[in-house]
């Protein structure tokens, strides 16, 4: 009797502690999130939860607009950034359970137009290898090709081919998007429809996501849109549509919980299957490992890895299949926990550690007796970057060497630099004062010279974005300036690689 009771009183509980997961307080969530955007002063926040097949939270913070205080609804649009490479994967998975292709063929078969500075990845890039960042280019190379300039998604991956890859092929992640870019072509090659026409008519569509587009063109401040911020401010939309099967698409709460809804349930919607459990299942098997860490820890993280168009790991005995993405003024993600039926969705339209600390609080909050402040965390964690960043840019002033002048009259610095993956730059002068153009990202990218020592000028773009950059310029033997670098702090663009030489 006594062992029975005890056996009996340890399922109570355990029943309890599962009941208490499956139905957490909600108000408790919603009260910690409106702190976080206070605390954060972020402009907008949009947040659904769904488990075991029903919405069962979903909440709107804040303003669409900070000027007009415009509030953020379900149905309000977000650009979702790199949530957007899911979708593409997915668009592949379908036309392999049509036949059309094998994950294991080799992209130059359909998208010939393909190729890389390493002739044998050019020859041996298999179209799994598009989706799970092996490709031997370093993370974020060749982003400058498609942020905010006048090419084309054809000409973004055309001019990947005069970036050397860093690392051999298949050794190591190299989080990359103009594979992605060049996934949207095989899309458009093996299908006959642009990747915009064929997410439209094969996922949107049957999924009721109404409101979800792959481009901002056209958006006008009557729409239910958000806009992107910066500091707390709005931005001007960036046309991103020649990244588009990489970070294109706009979505809301409403219409992603549809999406969630379809990978949570294996790849079927509302009895309509889209994409087989096949693929489904491919799409989240990793395929490119990551670092998670010694892993002794019981409920810890063991396995870190990439599938295709999704990040999976374990957390307390859970897969999680996860997913980020952040441009200027936008950040978002999404979250599978199959074992739990759980997924969720957080939108916001300004980039900020906000978003990872709700991620991780939800994530606990349903499978984890936890009371971590991941928010004040994720808080000071911003506010000792910043500290860093103001430190930064203290150091480069102490480091200025006053009571030098330019090498040459500035007038010797005119011309047409090119750089042979990026494209032109003019330098002009007016007025007295020198003015660099990257030509490509002309609107972006313009910005005057103030001299800051020797033959370095400081210059700052039109990009809000971007902090201050330095051009130096080399000056050959005959005294003419014959090309110059371009040193930027920003993670995401590789302004160090650019070598402009003069035309």
């Amino acid at each position: 009797m006594m062992k029975s009771s005890t056996v009996l009183f340890v399922f109570l509980v355990w029943i309890s502690a599962s009941l208490a997961q499956v139905n957490p307080d909600y108000k408790d969530l919603d009260k910690t999130i409106a702190e976080g955007v206070e605390l954060f002063e972020m402009p907008g926040l949009a947040i659904g939860i769904i488990k075991n097949g029903e919405v069962v939270f979903s909440k709107a913070y804040g303003y669409s607009n900070t000027d007009t205080k415009k509030l953020v609804d379900a149905e309000t649009l977000f650009g979702i950034a790199s949530c957007s490479k899911a979708f593409t994967a997915a668009c592949l998975g379908i036309l392999v359970d049509e036949g059309k292709l094998k994950w294991t063929d080799r992209v130059i078969d359909y998208y010939p137009e393909l190729k890389l500075f390493d002739p044998y990845i050019t020859h041996e890039m298999q179209i799994q290898d598009l989706l799970c960042h092996r490709s031997g280019l370093q993370t974020f190379d060749g982003d400058l090709l498609w942020y905010g300039t006048n090419y084309t998604r054809e000409e973004v991956v055309n001019r990947i081919q005069y970036r050397e890859n860093t690392y051999s092929f298949r050794s190591r992640f190299g989080y990359q998007n103009v594979m992605y870019i060049a996934a949207g072509e095989v899309i458009r090659k093996v299908s006959g429809m642009s990747w915009d026409d064929f997410i439209k008519q094969r996922i949107f569509d049957p999924l009721g996501m109404s409101q979800s587009t792959t481009s901002n063109e056209g958006f006008n401040p009557d729409m239910n849109i958000a806009m992107p911020h910066l500091d707390g401010k709005p931005m001007n939309f960036i046309n991103y549509d020649n990244c588009g099967p990489a970070a294109s698409i706009n979505s809301s709460v409403s219409d992603l919980l549809k999406w969630v809804e379809l990978l949570l349930n294996k790849g079927t919607y509302q009895n309509d299957e889209i994409l087989s459990r096949e693929q489904y299942y491919k799409l989240v098997t990793p395929l490119t490992m990551l670092n998670a860490g010694p892993g002794e820890t019981i409920g810890g993280t063991h396995f870190y890895g990439y599938g295709m168009g999704w990040f999976l790991y374990d957390y307390e005995g859970r897969k999680v299949i996860q997913h980020g993405g952040g441009l200027p003024g936008f950040h978002s993600k999404v979250v599978l926990i199959p074992e739990d039926s759980l997924g969720y969705v957080i939108i916001a339209n300004q980039l900020s550690g906000l978003v990872e600390a709700v991620y991780n609080k939800i994530l606990d909050y349903h499978i984890k007796d936890s009371n971590r402040d991941y928010i004040h965390e994720y808080f000071d964690q911003e506010q000792k970057r910043n500290t860093i960043k103001e430190s930064k840019e203290k150091e480069k002033l102490e480091a200025r060497i006053t009571g030098t002048h330019p090498s040459l009259p500035l007038e010797k610095y005119i011309g047409t630099y090119v750089d042979r993956m990026y494209g032109k730059a003019s330098v002009t002068l007016t007025d007295g004062v020198l003015t660099l153009s990257l030509l490509p990202t002309k609107e972006l990218f313009t910005g005057k010279m103030e001299h800051w020592h020797y033959d370095t000028f400081r210059v700052e773009f039109n990009d809000p974005f971007l902090p201050a950059g330095y051009v130096t310029f080399n000056i050959s033997g005959d005294a003419e300036a014959s090309g110059f670098t371009i040193a930027l702090d920003n993670p995401d663009f590789h302004f160090y690689k650019l070598n402009f030489e003069k035309e």
